[in-house]
């Protein structure tokens, strides 16, 4: 059993001239493409405000440099003590490559199950793995450990599935291959050079070890850097597409969503396409009662009744106090329902804040896509539905038919001409009264 306490005592290649190999300056060639990294890393760093939590972000590359210098010349710097700590540190690196993955996934970084880990591994290599007794196991831990880190950043590089964020998908795969490739060598460890395996270190062996070690470096560095360009780009886009009060798609949003429809058809195989609007009733009276501010509670309680019933992205603020949903159902019995529960869970629900609680009622109006029809003209009829049904006395559902309609336009019209003069102070308590006492309205289809 030799005794080694250099990782880069050279085995040379048969028939290789000794003197062509200098396998320290590889591997100080390693850590100076870390050091470039890590200067570039803390640039973009200071660049962005220094945020707290982004130091994970120059973390690998950061303990790379003196796991480097450590593992290049651990004779000059302590033996073999100098060499296995240039090993925990090198274990550590992948570990925090995993913080940084977790912090890219906006998840609380774990340092310290990483820590243990890489200290276990310590442990391992002075004692059982140590030159008296099973120096041929003594890289087995660390290369466990390089595969399992690279795979859990893996698994949280994967978990970023937003398609406004492609470079989260390309770092998973890097990793994934990276992680397999660890996992590979851990069969062979004992038959294997350093730093693959525990036997004397051959050129090959530590020249593509660093070779592979830099590109899964500059991969990281790379592609994080991208990932933050991407995650700017997305707030920017959710700052023009979302509305800010509610968390619902904007009018932008509504528009966008509609053009694609266009293009791609009018729903899935056996579904039908509607498109309902809906209209907060009496809102000015809310407004000038309670205040804007109580006026932004009702709005925001209506779009989140609307999200309990359909995917938020379905959801959209068309104006002021005005929503627009989209959603699929099996016929327009169907589609006409899930809009009246709606309805009726807005009615039942009063909103609340600190000085107030109150009832308020909607209108809505359904319009079903068929094909030919535009998506500015299936509003237009969604609209027109809404119209009828605020005509008709509030808190109802409408559901847009020409036939249905012109027969709801008679009502409405015959219930206008023998409507007796109210005056304007009892309408205003009476349209109080029903928003705090709404009763649920007959179903109406038009």
């Amino acid at each position: 059993m030799h005794h080694r306490t250099s990782l880069f005592r050279l085995a040379p290649w048969p028939g290789a001239d000794p003197d062509m190999a200098d396998i320290p300056t590889i591997a100080v060639c390693s850590t100076a493409a870390a050091a470039i990294l890590c200067i570039a890393m803390v640039l973009a760093w200071f660049k962005d405000g220094r945020p707290r939590h982004s130091v994970w972000l120059f973390s690998p590359f950061a303990v790379a440099i003196p796991a480097g210098i450590l593992l290049s010349y651990p004779d000059e710097l302590g033996g073999a003590p100098a060499l296995a700590f240039g090993w925990f540190l090198f274990t550590l690196m992948f570990g925090a490559a995993w913080q940084c993955a977790r912090y890219a996934a906006r998840r609380r970084p774990l340092p310290i199950p990483a820590l243990i880990a890489c200290l276990v591994s310590l442990v391992f290599s002075l004692t059982l793995g140590n030159d008296a007794h099973f120096p041929e196991w003594r890289m087995l831990p660390r290369t466990l450990l390089m595969a399992g880190f690279s795979l859990l950043s893996a698994r949280e590089f994967q978990s970023l599935r937003d398609r406004h964020l492609p470079s989260a998908q390309t770092l998973a795969w890097i990793f994934y291959a990276f992680g397999a490739y660890h996992a590979l060598r851990v069969p062979f460890t004992t038959l294997l050079p350093a730093p693959y395996g525990s036997l004397e270190t051959q050129t090959w062996a530590i020249a593509s070890f660093n070779f592979l070690l830099v590109l899964q470096g500059l991969c990281l560095a790379v592609f994080m850097t991208t990932l933050g360009r991407e995650r700017i780009a997305l707030h920017h886009f959710q700052l023009a597409m979302v509305d800010p009060l509610t968390g619902v798609g904007n009018r932008r949003a509504l528009d966008r969503r509609l053009a694609q429809l266009a293009q791609e058809g009018s729903g899935s195989e056996g579904q039908v396409l509607a498109l309902a609007v809906l209209d907060i009733d009496n809102f000015k009276s809310v407004n000038d009662r309670f205040g804007h501010g109580f006026g932004d509670v009702v709005i925001a309680g209506a779009a989140n009744i609307a999200c309990e019933f359909v995917h938020h992205r379905s959801v959209f603020r068309h104006g002021g106090e005005e929503f627009a949903v989209l959603l699929e159902a099996a016929s327009p019995d169907s589609a006409y329902a899930r809009v009246e529960r709606i309805r009726a869970a807005f009615a039942a629900r009063a909103h609340r804040n600190a000085d107030h609680a109150h009832l308020a009622t909607l209108s809505a109006g359904v319009a079903i896509h068929t094909p030919g029809i535009s998506p500015q003209q299936l509003l237009d009829e969604a609209d027109r539905a809404l119209y009828l049904a605020k005509a008709l006395g509030r808190n109802r559902t409408v559901l847009a038919d020409e036939a249905g309609m012109a027969r709801l336009m008679e009502e409405a019209l015959h219930a206008e001409t023998s409507r007796a003069p109210v005056p304007p102070a009892a309408a205003t308590d009476a349209q109080e009264t029903q928003a705090l006492a709404p009763s649920g309205p007959e179903r109406r289809r038009a």
